[in-house]
């Protein structure tokens, strides 16, 4: 495992016959969350903007993209309920692939994030290391001896490259951009969400390592 391999990356992980993850991987966030945007309060209170509806039953507007109005009761019991079954599957997946028991995964799951030097110490990876070391037990367990190769991808092209590229930013990213400054990411990040299902494994934050 590279610079992090968290929630859905150990989900992956965990199924491998032996685990190798820099110490400073992070790691482990065995759990998964649900988030809907709710954009009512900006809609209505700052916009002005108003919703009238007519359902056929009480759960036909009830779908990701609608994020006119706050969940229901019965709608948030729902998502909890697929949460919750997806996290014992998680668990139990773990469970499989690193010998433990659902209870053993419980205890150091719950979503919570472990570096490669504490993950060993819990069982979650075997050994402390780079890619090459991943590759060199890859090749012993498979019995390949030196009869192999590898190869980096992506492949990196020539500097020249770039300046051939043709992809250039839209007119509307660029002043997007420069509009909202330090904010541009944390909009792109959200903007991705909404394109998500709710329902995900993955860390409840974006690492920002500098």
């Amino acid at each position: 495992m590279g610079g992090y391999a968290a929630s859905g990356g150990y989900y992956i992980s965990s199924a491998s016959q032996y685990i190798v993850a820099e110490p400073t991987t992070l790691t482990g966030s065995i759990g998964i969350f649900g988030m809907l945007p709710d954009a009512s309060g900006l809609l209505q209170d700052k916009l002005g903007f108003k919703y009238d509806k007519v359902n056929t039953n009480k759960m036909s507007d009830f779908y990701l993209g609608n994020f006119t109005r706050p969940l229901t009761p019965a709608e948030g019991e729902l998502i909890q309920g697929k949460i919750e079954k997806g996290y014992q599957l998680f668990m139990r997946r773990v469970a499989e692939g690193r010998k433990m028991s659902v209870g053993q995964v419980d205890s150091i799951g719950q979503g919570r994030v472990w570096t490669g030097e504490q993950a060993i110490k819990i069982g979650l990876v075997d050994k402390l290391g780079t890619l090459d070391d991943a590759v060199k037990q890859a090749v012993a367990k498979a019995k390949l001896g030196n009869d192999y190769e590898t190869e980096d991808y992506p492949i990196a092209e020539p500097w020249y490259m770039t300046l051939l590229d043709e992809k250039k930013e839209s007119y509307y990213e660029s002043h997007l951009r420069e509009t909202l400054g330090d904010y541009y990411k944390p909009f792109t990040y959200l903007k991705t969400l909404w394109q998500r299902d709710c329902i995900q494994a993955r860390l409840p934050y974006e690492p920002n390592i500098r």
